[in-house]
């Protein structure tokens, strides 16, 4: 059951349906009886939302001294397995790539000085801390874990889309440099223009 929550992500975020995307994964996880993970349900990073615009402002502002920005990044850390702090970092490139094929993402220009800490989550930091990985768990509990850690990247790609939109407002050379977002090893991002 697994590979069918990420070939729905993996088919949704590419495709611009964010919100839709996280809709569903939380129908899903709603289905599922009670676990730890649920702890996900209704949460967000926005309340950071003018912070994280201002992380991407101040990014692209330090980046475009040293190449001209066509495309910016950020990165959530590997935070399944590193449940005490989620946080990001950005990259810079001077050549956008396609979003299907992702090979150029390790070729950046620039990259952040410092991370960009990520809070709100912290309950479900505690479920990922809390619930052991292992195949010996329920495959309910294995399920809803896999679900939250897909709700987690759609709720950082979630930040990054709106926190662009809104340093776009302040910051005019940003209205033509797309972001691009997701989490540490994973091969969906999410782009706003």
């Amino acid at each position: 059951m697994s590979g069918v929550v990420s070939e729905q992500f993996g088919l949704m975020i590419p495709h611009g349906r964010l919100e839709a995307c996280i809709a569903s994964m939380e129908d899903g996880l709603r289905s599922l009886s009670p676990t730890p993970y649920h702890a996900v349900l209704g949460r967000s990073f926005l309340q950071q939302l003018q912070q994280a615009a201002e992380y991407i402002a101040g990014f692209h502002r330090d980046a475009s001294g040293k190449i001209e920005v066509r495309a910016l990044y950020f990165e959530m850390n590997g935070f399944a397995i590193n449940p005490k702090r989620w946080y990001c970092e950005g990259f810079a490139y001077a050549k956008a790539g396609d979003i299907w094929d992702l090979e150029w993402l390790a070729d950046w220009q620039a990259e952040t000085q410092e991370q960009l800490t990520l809070t709100g989550m912290e309950p479900v930091q505690d479920a990922f801390e809390g619930v052991d990985s292992d195949h010996s768990q329920p495959l309910a509990v294995r399920l809803a874990g896999e679900l939250a850690e897909h709700l987690v990247t759609a709720r950082f790609m979630q930040l990054f889309a709106e926190a662009h939109e809104v340093a776009k407002q302040k910051y005019r050379h940003l209205e033509k440099v797309p972001v691009f977002s997701t989490a540490h090893e994973w091969d969906t991002v999410h782009m706003t223009k």
